[in-house]
């Protein structure tokens, strides 16, 4: 059977007397078929989809599935990690080695021995980590930042991206030699509005985890809100439809959930242009995009990574923009 919460980012497993719902669509099914097989190998593995579609939590399947299952599980947000501080996160460094460094540290892989290190966002890491990280992957082995001693490298490596690696590869953005390496073992999640027949599992499963916060005990969702729900194109995947059913079960007065708020221009597309607001009309691309950007962040109460999600980019760009609209006096 293949279980919500195995792919559902956030989701602990149910109760194990508890009925374990099961996906519908083929794509699902012979993904967690892919994924037992894989889980027995050391080869890397690469895992691609959209933002919010489940990556780590494949990544965790994996690990959990094989022989490291009880070794450490090391996550690693490449997107996330200074620049200046890139080497020393994950290869770790010596006393000394450079100002600030009055103690030895041990590096993510290091950490890792055993296990699994999940390199999430690889597609950020910039070009000079890039050639570090195919020289360990190629010889299994690194050095600690003012080191001369060869460590030998004991996890297996599951890298993630929600870019399209081959592009950045034409753009030179990204090593075609690293991408082959990595690319070893490869994982696609399909994007929710591409298996829609899930979304009904998946509505079920979210109203039994949060049925107990509801005044009322929850028992589903009409008719009419699982068409509205399946017809949706969910930008930000399983992770949007979690937070929507979440909210719904807050606010719902009944016990069947009769109204969700889904935003107004993230709307189905019917095939005819949708109308423009009048604010919008007079306004320049920047402008509109700076609006609706501090919009989201509001409706997610300043999660970026929510709001990444559901404005459909990486939350690094996110962050660049509100360093940017901060700097022009704008409250984020």
């Amino acid at each position: 059977m293949i279980a919500p919460h195995e792919l559902t980012p956030g989701l602990p497993a149910p109760q194990a007397s508890a009925p374990v719902p099961v996906f519908q669509s083929r794509c699902m099914h012979a993904l967690l078929e892919r994924v037992r097989r894989f889980a027995r190998a050391s080869a890397s593995v690469l895992i691609t989809g959209e933002s919010g579609t489940g990556k780590e939590l494949l990544a965790r399947r994996l690990h959990e599935a094989g022989p490291r299952v009880g070794e450490p599980y090391v996550r690693v947000n490449c997107a996330a990690l200074p620049r200046n501080l890139i080497e020393s996160e994950l290869f770790g460094h010596e006393s000394g080695a450079f100002t600030g460094a009055s103690n030895r540290r041990i590096g993510r892989f290091e950490a890792a021995a055993g296990g699994t290190i999940f390199l999430d966002e690889i597609g950020e890491l910039p070009l000079a980590m890039q050639v570090k990280l195919l020289r360990v992957l190629e010889e299994n082995e690194f050095q600690r930042v003012g080191s001369n001693q060869d460590l030998h490298l004991h996890a297996r490596v599951v890298a993630a991206t929600n870019r399209t690696l081959e592009e950045r590869v034409r753009k030179k953005r990204f090593r075609q030699d690293l991408y082959h390496r990595l690319n070893i073992l490869a994982l696609h999640i399909p994007p929710l509005r591409e298996r829609r027949e899930d979304i009904p599992v998946l509505v079920s499963y979210f109203i039994q985890r949060f049925r107990n916060e509801a005044e009322v005990a929850i028992r589903g969702v009409s008719s009419s809100v699982m068409r509205q729900l399946s017809d949706y194109h969910w930008p930000g995947n399983v992770r949007q439809l979690r937070n929507v059913i979440h909210r719904a079960c807050i606010l719902a007065t009944g016990e069947i959930i009769d109204e969700v708020d889904l935003p107004s221009e993230d709307e189905p597309q019917t095939g005819t242009p949708q109308k423009l607001p009048a604010v919008f009309e007079q306004l320049p691309l920047r402008e509109i995009e700076r609006i609706v950007i501090l919009s989201r962040l509001r409706r997610f109460d300043g999660n970026k990574t929510e709001a990444a999600a559901a404005l459909g980019v990486t939350p690094r760009t996110l962050r660049n923009k509100v360093t940017e609209y901060r700097k022009l006096g704008f409250s984020c």
